[in-house]
């Protein structure tokens, strides 16, 4: 084979660097990064408030902090143990509800309906549940028992006939209403037995008996 030919053949088949050194470092950086990073997007795609809300109405969690419910009705669902912690459920509906252990602490409450809802051990401190509706109804009470409401604003709250049972007295056994607003609240025909009152607010309170209690106006 000529000479020249033979240096043709030779620079035709050496290796040709085509591969940039520093551009493959930082595109294999990128790639791994991307692929460290994907979980992480995941993880916060599932995790904002309209998800949380989603998987929490479809009963795939128990999680529902800050999540908007408002004006939902909710009535009769199952929620024991489950946390809605600062969420919004305003107007929201939860008459004949299981909420056993539940936590409502900083939600807001304003307007909502818990008629014969079973809130025992649940927790309220620091909610808002101005206006919201607790009464009996149908021979059923709402069961407050062991329930906090510490510090909780339950401006004109309607506690009408709560503490009583088709069998008859079962007071609120260590329902904690320590700090409560209770300024308008109604608990007429109801029992206040075993309730924690202490530095709860009240100014035209109805109490059980009737009468208006202005202690704190």
């Amino acid at each position: 084979m000529p000479k020249s030919d033979r240096n043709i053949t030779q620079h035709s088949f050496a290796p040709e660097k085509w591969i940039d050194t520093r551009s493959c470092t930082l595109g294999c950086l990128g790639y791994v990064a991307g692929i460290l990073t994907l979980p992480i997007v995941v993880f916060l795609t599932l995790n904002t408030p309209d998800a949380r809300k989603q998987r929490f109405l479809e009963r795939k969690t128990n999680e529902c902090q800050r999540c908007d419910l408002s004006n939902q009705d909710l009535s009769l669902r199952q929620f024991n143990n489950a946390d809605f912690s600062k969420a919004n459920l305003q107007n929201v509906v939860l008459g004949g509800a299981k909420l056993r252990n539940a936590k409502f602490s900083y939600a807001n409450l304003k307007h909502s309906v818990l008629r014969q809802a079973n809130l025992e051990n649940a927790n309220f401190d620091g909610a808002n549940l101005s206006q919201a509706d607790f009464r009996c109804g149908a021979g059923t009470c709402t069961y407050l028992s062991g329930t906090s409401f510490k510090n909780a604003n339950l401006t004109g709250a309607n506690f009408q006939s709560v503490g009583f049972t088709p069998v008859g007295e079962i007071g609120l056994p260590n329902v904690d209403f320590t700090g409560a607003d209770l300024r308008e609240a109604n608990f007429n025909g109801a029992s206040l037995k075993g309730a924690l009152l202490e530095r709860a607010k009240f100014c035209k309170t109805r109490m059980p008996d009737g009468k208006i209690s202005n202690r704190d106006c």
